[in-house]
């Protein structure tokens, strides 16, 4: 049984909102676990990357539903690997925390499962600059995303001083922005019933 478009388009702009709410805390809990506020925020920052990624999905399966008319069998492939990478980073994060796997396996379950996500923000980016499928303001905020990524990962491999907080606040900022205009996006292209 197939969801109605406007059921999934609402449900995967509120899920893109829980995921923007997931990934807030995620940063706050991730600092104050490195600020030294405590062990205990390490897990709850593994948890909250895991409700982030998990609610990344819907999105995901209504970008598809919202372009497949136009853009071929590629957006499907890209969307099936973005769909099965977020689930093995989002098991992975949670299997960490229930002592199933080591934090070095996380490293391997993020990483593999992240390069599809990252492959899919690609065809966002061409969606929407491109094919002009999808507004052109959520291109340019996932072309902001990808670039403050690589950013933060060359400053990652360079220093920890304050240019990684700086980056890693800029990369925030960036991410929060695509998902409040992804979520607003999929809810206002919902059909009224």
């Amino acid at each position: 049984m197939m969801i109605d478009s406007s059921t999934l388009l609402r449900a995967a702009g509120l899920s893109a909102i829980v995921a923007l709410v997931a990934l807030i805390a995620s940063g706050v809990t991730l600092a104050l676990f490195f600020g030294g506020a405590g062990a205990i925020w390490g897990p709850l920052n593994d948890l909250t990357t895991a409700v982030m990624l998990a609610a990344l999905l819907l999105p995901v399966v209504a970008v598809d539903r919202l372009a497949s008319p136009g853009s071929g069998v590629w957006l499907r492939i890209v969307t099936v690997a973005a769909i099965a990478g977020l689930t093995l980073a989002a098991v992975g994060q949670a299997a960490l925390v229930a002592g199933v796997i080591d934090l070095e396996t996380s490293f391997v379950t993020g990483g593999v499962g992240i390069v599809p996500f990252f492959a899919w923000l690609v065809a966002l980016a061409v969606l929407s600059l491109g094919r002009g499928i999808l507004p052109p303001s959520i291109g340019w905020l996932v072309v902001g995303v990808i670039a403050l990524s690589i950013l933060l990962t060359i400053t990652a491999g360079l220093t920890s001083g304050p240019i990684l907080w700086v980056a890693s606040i800029a990369l925030l900022a960036a991410l929060v922005g695509w998902m409040a205009s992804l979520g607003s996006m999929l809810m206002d292209r919902a059909p009224v019933a």
